[in-house]
């Protein structure tokens, strides 16, 4: 019996090791981004209520992620990211009792503790056998071609898709994909009423050239086409239903159908200047009409932007940029058109400056980025990557931004249209912005920052007062953010 129990062991044994050989012929590579910010702000919403500014918070916030590649050749990979936040200290994710096990609740559903990672990126890597031609297939990041913010204002996010790298010539090459946005009628839903139909999907196809045929000249020219149903989000909640869609009088349960294009440029033929310049045209129109806009809704808008940088200083990146987007004409309750550039869910990452746009490091948990909502313009000077002393560098804001948004505008519409105070700006309203960042390289891998930023904004009083009394009455007040960071990446 001993005997025949060793054998059995060894069986097992050398099952197991073949296993293991077999998945060590993938290498794996690991990176990450650990963060973690005490983050101080004073008057995010730009109000002081019954005269005294009351909007105070102080979040200490955390996000984790954590990629890993499982490569098993130079052709084929597979890569996984996931994400654990952002959470504040002391809720949800990151709150006592999370990252319980699963459990059943009261009423017999299923119920996963707090602390559960998110699936940020999975998605197959491979080229076609023979040729280099580039496929990505699954949960990924994409974004359209940006020079100048730091990514895509029309789209930049994580979704599902399928995409190609095709090379074309040595400095021409073609992207093109397809990807599903949105699908009410989810096969994982614990909730009843999952819907049926080809109204619940929301679909984006996209084509961008990379054209770098010249020295110091390069220029990425882009078309997307995106089709969301009336019930993306729900029974009766459409894309209208979302801030980048809305406009003048739509109603929750209209669908879309967008267009966009534009280029991004970038030119080093200067040397030491460089060039940087965008522009974005989108147009969406709705389906599924109701009868506030006499089925003639729609948004239709632009933005473009422009941004020289210096860089023959060693010390320093000097850097003025300016950029303008189409705003909501006086009449726009007129069929229910809107006058900003559609926009499709949240970019994440396209921002000038860092703090009203939310850029920079900082996780900003207590704000609303205004990205979506579009109408203004803004003249800046940047001072990046200043370095005076070893391991340590500061990056300095100074930001105008005017609305351009016609005041009529908040006269003529209701609520529901992505339009709130301190994040929509008429002609009449205006912000100044400084920001001050620091970061100090403790380790290659670990790095100490300290975000400060300050916005002194001008609100018309009139204008604003037709909405809410308050904003008449005590106007609008100064905001402040003071963040602190630890940051692990490897």
């Amino acid at each position: 019996m001993n005997k025949k129990f060793a054998l059995l062991m060894v069986l097992v044994a050398a099952l197991v090791m073949g296993t293991i050989s077999s998945a060590a012929a993938a290498e794996i590579k690991a990176n990450g981004a650990w963060q973690i910010e005490a983050d101080f702000n004073v008057n995010n919403d730009f109000q002081k209520k019954g005269g005294v500014s009351e909007d105070k918070t102080f979040n200490i916030a955390q996000r984790v992620r954590q990629s890993f590649q499982f490569i098993a050749n130079e052709n084929l990979k597979g890569v996984l990211e996931v994400q654990l936040g952002t959470a504040n200290w002391g809720t949800g994710a990151l709150g006592i009792g999370a990252g319980r096990s699963a459990s059943l609740t009261a009423t017999g559903s299923a119920s996963a503790g707090n602390g559960n990672f998110m699936l940020r990126k999975g998605y197959v890597d491979f080229k076609w056998p023979g040729t280099k031609v580039n496929f990505l297939v699954g949960f990924q990041s994409l974004s359209l071609p940006s020079a100048v913010g730091g990514g895509s204002p029309v789209l930049d996010d994580h979704f599902a898709a399928a995409a190609a790298v095709v090379p074309v010539t040595d400095g021409l090459s073609l992207v093109g994909g397809f990807g599903r946005l949105y699908d009410a009628n989810s096969a994982t839903s614990t909730t009843a009423g999952n819907l049926s139909g080809s109204h619940n999907n929301g679909d984006v196809a996209f084509l961008i050239a990379n054209v770098d045929m010249f020295k110091g000249f390069s220029i990425k020219p882009w078309v997307a086409y995106a089709s969301l149903g009336k019930d993306v989000a729900g029974a009766g909640t459409g894309a209208t239903a979302l801030a980048g869609f809305a406009g003048a009088n739509s109603s929750a349960n209209e669908g879309v159908r967008a267009y966009w294009g534009g280029a991004a440029f970038t030119m080093t033929a200067f040397d030491p200047f460089k060039v940087m310049a965008d522009f974005n045209y989108g147009k969406a129109t709705w389906n599924n009409q109701s009868s506030l806009n006499n089925a003639k809704g729609g948004r239709q808008g632009f933005l473009a932007d422009i941004a020289v940088d210096y860089t023959g200083l060693s010390m320093m990146t000097p850097s003025v940029f300016f950029a303008y987007s189409s705003g909501e004409s006086g009449n726009s309750t007129d069929g229910g058109k809107s006058d900003r550039m559609p926009v499709v869910g949240t970019p994440q990452n396209y921002a000038l400056g860092s703090f009203w746009l939310q850029g920079g490091d900082s996780l900003n948990m207590s704000y609303n980025a205004p990205s979506t909502t579009m109408g203004y313009w803004a003249l800046g000077l940047s001072l990046k990557d200043i370095k005076l002393i070893d391991k340590l560098s500061h990056t300095v804001h100074l930001i105008y931004f005017k609305g351009t948004n016609d005041p009529d505008f908040l006269k003529d519409t209701t609520a529901g249209n992505g339009v709130t105070y301190s994040n929509f700006l008429t002609n009449k309203d205006s912000l100044w912005e400084v920001d001050v960042n620091t970061k100090y390289q403790i380790y290659d891998e670990l790095s100490l920052g300290l975000e400060l930023g300050y916005i002194n904004p001008s609100f018309d009083k009139d204008t604003w007062g037709a909405v809410n009394a308050d904003y008449r009455n005590y106007g609008s007040t100064s905001a402040y953010k003071a963040s602190l960071l630890v940051n692990y990446s490897f």
